[in-house]
């Protein structure tokens, strides 16, 4: 994205711990933080969120917008329920609806940190925070980022403990201390309740894609699809149905499947991949 030519907005997630309100915000009634009282955040408030941001700065229609994974179902989104504020959409690595296997990982991850004893329900503040459980809540989800082959050259590089603090249990491979230190570090900035806020609203994301004018209003747009071959978070076959939805509705659609060995991350990790593609698509 060339920002000398355009204007990137990048909005952080309701519900988030980077700066928007979540449940580690004071909460004005109580001079405390929200915490298990924070209500349940979906997609469509975090888009709402979005274009509260959008009109206060006086932006009526954007020329694209991108997201990766997750953020490309806000994306789709977006562009659905807002179809004339946006021209071009360019969905990477994602899907039309959450997999039931996604299902699976998420439900792991958020039993993982509510079955942390100092979880407290969610009200944890004032003592030490759940850490245990978001250091295993990041090791479930981190294996569908990246792919083996990248996980096991990423471990040769990075070994930084021989075993827990208790010693019962003795790593027996550099892909385990390299997955207890990816989590470990996760767990150091991360904020357990914002996380289970973002899975639940994973959990629950719907996209009526039996509606008939889901795109009824969407002719103007433009798509721009990427698959990640290696992606085994958000399938390839997830995309190929996106742009199958997109075509029945007669919709200007391209679709690109990136060859890497990186995985779901490669879109994080190998810009130079897709910037072409994207490029040519904003004009």
């Amino acid at each position: 994205l060339d920002t000398d030519r355009f204007f990137v907005i990048c909005v952080n997630y309701l519900g988030s711990c980077y700066g928007s309100t979540g449940p580690r915000s004071i909460n004005p009634k109580t001079g405390q933080p929200y915490g298990s009282q924070f209500p349940r955040v979906s997609a469509w408030d975090v888009i709402r969120s979005q274009i509260c941001l959008l009109e206060n700065l006086g932006i009526d229609q954007l020329h694209g917008v991108i997201g990766g994974s997750m953020g490309g179902m806000l994306s789709i989104l977006f562009a659905t329920r807002c179809p004339q504020r946006v021209r071009h959409v360019l969905p990477i690595a994602t899907g039309l609806e959450t997999t039931v296997l996604q299902r699976v990982h998420n439900f792991e991850q958020i039993l993982a940190i509510r079955n942390d004893p100092k979880f407290q329900g969610g009200d944890y503040y004032d003592h030490e925070p759940p850490k245990d459980g978001l250091l295993l809540a990041r090791i479930i989800s981190h294996k569908t980022f990246v792919s083996l082959p990248m996980m096991v050259q990423r471990a040769k590089q990075e070994i930084v403990a021989k075993s827990f603090t208790d010693s019962f249990y003795e790593f027996s491979d550099p892909v385990e201390s390299y997955m207890f230190h990816q989590g470990k570090k996760f767990a150091e900035r991360f904020d357990a309740n914002s996380y289970l806020r973002i899975m639940d609203m994973w959990q629950r994301f719907s996209l009526d894609t039996q509606q008939p004018k889901l795109f009824e209003d969407c002719g103007h747009q433009k798509y721009l699809i990427f698959s990640v071959d290696s992606d085994v978070c958000f399938y390839p076959e997830e995309q190929k149905l996106i742009v199958q939805v997109l075509k029945s509705a007669q919709m200007n659609v391209k679709h690109i499947t990136v060859h890497s060995d990186k995985g779901h991350d490669s879109f994080l990790l190998e810009p130079e991949l897709y910037a072409p593609y994207i490029q040519f698509i904003l004009g």
